[in-house]
């Protein structure tokens, strides 16, 4: 009888310890949102550890980290944010790693076909982007404009982020505009064309583990991120 109430009381105090762990708060580029809100999810489901994403463009992000915010984990939609951060001493010694990479669409819903390279060229319409200022989806875009020796020859509709971009389209406040091929592909779109990679530098999306009290849940967090079911989820869902 003692040795079953001893158990019974380990198994709750188990319980209490691990339900009782605080939750990690994750900054998440705004392209990333529907992905890691997936992955916060199955995560939470396994761990019994709560996640909350906070998503908005990459600099936006770095901004809030730097002068404070009570971030864990970062996960940038580029490598230099994450660099500039390990400069800034705000990551002590975690090292960063990249989680996906990204593709940027061409998106016409309108059109009543998949849009080609000449249609691509050819559009002299109202354009939205996502800021380059702020967004690295922006920089690839403009990068990607001006390899097509488009850039600054239409007039250019700039979101906060790729998110706001997308939801421009999305509205019809713009015909066309420049996304994140992911969140085509999660929302189950049509008519866009994947803008070739050699016309801007690659979207490399890198994370990093922050300087915080709740480092041992975020690097299992990371951990998770990183393993071979989750990078399975991160490609069908429109990254590399």
């Amino acid at each position: 009888m003692y040795g079953y109430v001893a158990c019974f009381y380990f198994v709750v105090f188990s319980l209490f310890s691990i339900s009782s762990q605080a939750a990690i708060n994750v900054a998440v580029a705004s392209n990333f949102k529907i992905s890691a809100m997936e992955i916060a999810e199955q995560f939470t489901e396994k761990y019994n550890i709560k996640v909350n994403i906070s998503s908005a463009s990459t600099g936006t992000l770095y901004q809030q980290i730097l002068h404070g915010a009570p971030f864990d984990l970062f996960l940038s939609a580029d490598q230099q944010h994450v660099q500039l951060l390990q400069e800034a001493n705000k990551v002590g010694n975690n090292q960063s790693f990249v989680y996906a990479q990204g593709r940027l669409g061409f998106w016409m819903p309108s059109a009543e076909s998949d849009p080609t390279i000449e249609d691509f060229m050819a559009y002299a319409g109202r354009l939205a982007i996502a800021n380059p200022k702020f967004a690295p989806y922006g920089v690839a875009a403009q990068q990607a404009l001006t390899s097509a020796g488009k850039w600054g020859k239409q007039q250019y509709i700039q979101g906060s982020n790729i998110s706001q971009t997308y939801q421009f389209v999305e509205s019809n406040n713009v015909a066309a505009g420049m996304v994140a091929f992911a969140t085509l592909v999660q929302k189950n779109q049509q008519h866009y064309l994947l803008i070739p990679a050699k016309w801007h530098q690659p979207i490399i999306q890198a994370g990093i583990v922050l300087n915080t009290q709740q480092v041992e849940q975020a690097n299992l967090f990371r951990d998770f991120l990183l393993s071979k079911p989750t990078q399975q989820l991160i490609h069908a869902q429109g990254y590399n």
